[in-house]
């Protein structure tokens, strides 16, 4: 797949606006869905499906981690992260723009 091929298909899964919007909210801080939903006022499940798009193509990473707050302290929490590719797509893009 030629490199251009490839910016247009990664650039189309940030195309759409939940998706852009998860990423900019977890460049600023990792989140679990609890947040990214309230944070984006849209259903656990939407963001649960744009999360699982975002993390079959690389952009996000996730992992559980023990909660410490409120009603939720003591539970396994499914913690997102933004990977390097979302920086690496950005750079590669202003290049070929």
């Amino acid at each position: 797949m030629k490199l251009e091929e490839k910016l247009v298909k990664d650039a189309h899964v940030l195309l759409n606006p939940i998706r852009f919007r998860i990423v900019e909210l977890l460049v600023e801080k990792p989140m679990h869905i609890s947040e990214l939903s309230r944070a984006l006022g849209v259903e656990r499940r939407r963001v649960t499906y744009h999360l699982i798009t975002l993390e079959e193509r690389g952009f996000v990473k996730s992992k559980y981690e023990i909660s410490e707050q409120g009603k939720s302290k003591g539970k396994a929490l499914r913690v997102y992260t933004v990977t390097d590719k979302v920086k690496r797509l950005k750079e590669e893009l202003k290049r070929e723009l």
